[in-house]
């Protein structure tokens, strides 16, 4: 009985390892739609607003930059705060134009950076 089982395994897993169809026959048809936006319709520099809100906000107490920061509401801008008294943070290598990255010492926020 365990011979008949192993034998028809096995002649199951062969047919199956014998198809016809090669990767290389996959669909490689160039009918797939298209994306909607180009590279260059999606913004590649921070926005002057951005620009003028990260370099308003180094002097401020870390509580008023962030409130500052996040209440803008032409745009949603998001503050993150990335080291706090000579201590850095994990934090994630993705790009955003519309996050500030703020540095803190005793309170008060002593450098931005935009990303």
């Amino acid at each position: 009985m365990k011979t008949t089982l192993s034998g028809a395994l096995i002649i199951v897993l062969a047919s199956t390892a014998c198809s016809s169809q090669s990767p290389d026959d996959a669909d490689t048809s160039t009918n797939n739609p298209s994306p909607s936006a180009s590279y260059s319709e999606f913004p590649s520099e921070p926005s002057a607003t951005v620009v003028a809100l990260a370099a308003e906000v180094i002097g401020m107490t870390e509580a008023v930059a962030i409130q500052t920061i996040e209440g803008i509401s032409s745009e949603q801008l998001t503050a993150r705060v990335v080291r706090r008294d000579g201590e850095s943070y994990a934090i994630t290598e993705d790009y955003s134009l519309s996050r500030i990255n703020l540095e803190i010492e005793n309170g008060i926020v002593t450098k931005t950076y935009i990303g």
